[in-house]
């Protein structure tokens, strides 16, 4: 039972490591997915929040309760998150392999 309590507590850190950020061009995001993005402005300010809404002038995103919108000539790069197998299978395989040892 309790292999089972700390399994449960463990599966949620597991998963959150297992995403990465791809760099996108603007043209790529679709209003479709509510996704997560970082948008690096030509101010250099990094700016991370979930897809509220991106149109040809304007992306606006949700950052802790509260709007952002950033026009399309203040982003220098943006990046959306994807789920990443390739971390997913490392920390799995890791930790089989590392409960075999003990």
């Amino acid at each position: 039972m309790k292999k089972l309590l700390l399994l449960l507590l463990f599966i949620p850190l597991v998963f959150q490591g297992c995403f990465s950020y791809k760099t996108v061009k603007y043209s790529q995001i679709s209003n479709d997915k509510k996704q997560k993005i970082i948008i690096e402005t030509i101010y250099k300010e990094n700016i991370k929040g979930k897809l509220i809404y991106i149109d040809e002038k304007q992306i606006t995103l949700k950052k802790s309760g509260e709007l952002k919108s950033v026009s399309k000539e203040e982003i220098r790069n943006v990046s959306v998150r994807k789920f990443s197998i390739y971390k997913t299978s490392e920390v799995v395989i890791g930790q089989f392999v590392n409960s075999k040892k003990n």
